[in-house]
């Protein structure tokens, strides 16, 4: 006899049976006991949650002769036969979806059961059927015969013309919660013999999504796999993801600005031929769980996905894994209509590592690590608690708090920079642009390289820069590190500049406010600013001859 995969053999034929799906179960039960079947039904709901199944069950006890409060005999000619019933009619409307199929099933629903009480049409991804198909199906579906029962099921319900679904009682099937997938799989496991870890069992249940047949095949596939004695690795393996120990160490490479490792680990993935949409999809998963964590000390069933979580949770600050995500969606993104998927992959977070952790390097047992970013600026040495930890600071990384821009000072820059604004200045910073990547390996400014590239400059004059960026965590470390930047800028400009930063949504905003304002005859007028609490006055030319000559002498436009 041929080999029975486990998810029809372990298939329900009884609602007691059904894991999950409580509701539609107790609905469509007790229309049964009551003797108040539909004549149509619409199962909506994603795939292996149970629609097909329900649908047989449905088919077993309408035809059962001694139904016994919602329980089939499993004595009656119907009851034994319902699998093999030519009154039970399955059509896969995926391949007879054609208007020809339909008006042949609307010729035979007339003709009556040859053994059982109701005819019943099992019709499958019901949404395929062309308009035409379901235009010689409306009228059958809305006054069939008495003896026919139609189920019509479906994974796209929004494709379903409303004058079908109308006709239709519809239930919605959700997903199969991870707990009575796992639950499902130690049952079988136990019948079958299988030797399963608790934590492959869990995996499996949040691999398949909801899906209680995909967790069945899957653990028929482990099987095959391991011989009877399953673990998480071999999960791993099989299915072509990544552990949480690789998860992690990739992550930790990241923050170390270790580029080599990072090199490494993605060449390796894209050689053992894993999917890197799928990996960068894991490591979303996983980065999100660590952002759970750190805000409500919710863990998952896994532990040794708990013990990674909790280490990464200590090593990164929340606004960079909120970054880091919005860099792996947008990398999803561009996969999608890339040949070279873990090229850019890779380029991306060697980008990422430059833009966040590049201004110090880290020599850490991070096995007992505290959290990183929230000493970033500092050395640690803790030879009594042993742990083994160097921070070694940049030249300039001394001098970073005394750059960090107040709000008022940002406010103050962004005027006097309108104030002066020159278009000739703009043009000759943008055109010397490029020599920032000179710099990118110099010890000193290798800080704000990696920043400004991926920045732009909006307003130039002879005294102030405006640098502009999409993401507000550059722009905050561009008013981080302003000193250092002002510094970079006088050995590629030879001239001293006041930098500030700001995000494209604001300078959207400021732009608007000052072409209304220019418009409306409103004049810039140059505001004193305070550098390391001392305060500086810049002024225009215009305001220079004023003070000189006078008011009442010069007239200007």
């Amino acid at each position: 006899m041929s080999y029975l995969a486990l998810y029809r053999k372990y298939r329900p034929i009884d609602f007691d049976d059904v894991y999950g799906q409580k509701e539609v179960v107790t609905v469509i039960k007790n229309a049964i006991n009551c003797n108040k079947v539909s004549h149509a039904y619409l199962f909506c709901g994603p795939r292996g949650t149970g629609k097909t199944t329900i649908a047989k069950i449905i088919a077993r006890l309408v035809n059962c002769e001694h139904l016994d409060n919602g329980k089939p005999c499993g004595k009656c000619y119907s009851c034994l036969n319902f699998l093999n019933s030519s009154d039970i009619v399955e059509i896969d409307a995926a391949s007879n979806n054609g208007v020809d199929e339909i008006r042949e099933l609307r010729d035979k629903v007339n003709l009556v059961p040859s053994n059982s009480k109701y005819k019943v049409y099992i019709i499958d991804e019901v949404h395929m059927l062309t308009n035409q198909a379901f235009n010689a199906l409306l009228k059958t579906l809305e006054e069939p015969p008495a003896h026919v029962i139609f189920i019509l099921a479906t994974t796209e319900p929004h494709k379903i013309p409303l004058t079908i679904a109308s006709r239709c009682q519809k239930f919605r099937f959700s997903k199969i919660s991870d707990d009575q997938i796992v639950d499902r799989l130690k049952e079988i496991s136990k019948i079958e013999n299988i030797i399963i870890e608790d934590d492959a069992l869990f995996e499996i249940a949040r691999l398949a999504d909801g899906g209680m047949r995909d967790a069945i095949n899957m653990l028929d596939q482990l099987i095959a796999y391991s011989n009877s004695n399953i673990t998480l690795n071999d999960i791993y393996k099989v299915n072509g993801s990544v552990s949480y120990d690789d998860l992690s160490e990739l992550l930790k490479s990241i923050i170390t600005s270790d580029k080599i490792k990072v090199i490494e680990f993605i060449d390796r993935f894209d050689e053992d031929g894993k999917e890197i949409n799928k990996f960068v999809e894991e490591l979303i998963i996983f980065l999100k769980d660590v952002i759970l964590y750190k805000n409500t000390n919710l863990l998952s069933t896994i532990e040794s996905k708990n013990t990674n979580i909790k280490k990464i949770s200590e090593l990164y600050d929340s606004k960079v894994l909120y970054d880091l995500i919005e860099t792996l969606n947008n990398v999803q993104n561009m996969i999608r209509m890339s040949t070279n998927g873990s090229i850019l992959f890779m380029t991306s977070l060697l980008k990422f590592s430059d833009t966040y952790f590049n201004k110090i390097e880290i020599t850490d047992n991070i096995n007992n690590s505290n959290s990183i970013n929230n000493n970033l600026e500092t050395n640690v040495c803790d030879k009594d608690k042993n742990i083994s930890r160097e921070i070694i600071k940049t030249k300039n990384i001394d001098n970073l708090k005394e750059s960090n821009l107040s709000n008022e000072e940002i406010n103050v820059r962004i005027n006097n920079a309108l104030a002066l604004a020159s278009k000739e200045v703009l043009e000759n910073i943008k055109n010397n642009w490029n020599l920032i990547d000179e710099y990118i390996y110099d010890d000193q400014f290798s800080i704000v390289s990696g920043l400004l590239k991926d920045s732009s400059v909006v307003v130039g004059s002879e005294k102030y820069v405006i640098i502009a960026s999409e993401l507000t965590s550059i722009v905050d470390r561009i008013n981080e590190n302003t000193k250092i930047i002002e510094s970079l800028f006088k050995k590629m400009f030879g001239y001293k500049l006041f930098v500030v930063g700001i995000t494209i949504e604001k300078w959207n905003i400021e732009k608007k406010n000052y072409i209304n304002n220019v418009r409306s005859g409103i004049k810039y007028t140059i505001k004193e600013h305070k550098i390391n609490n001392v305060f500086h006055n810049e002024k225009t030319p215009v305001d220079e001859l004023i003070d000189l000559v006078g008011d009442n002498i010069i007239e200007y436009k």
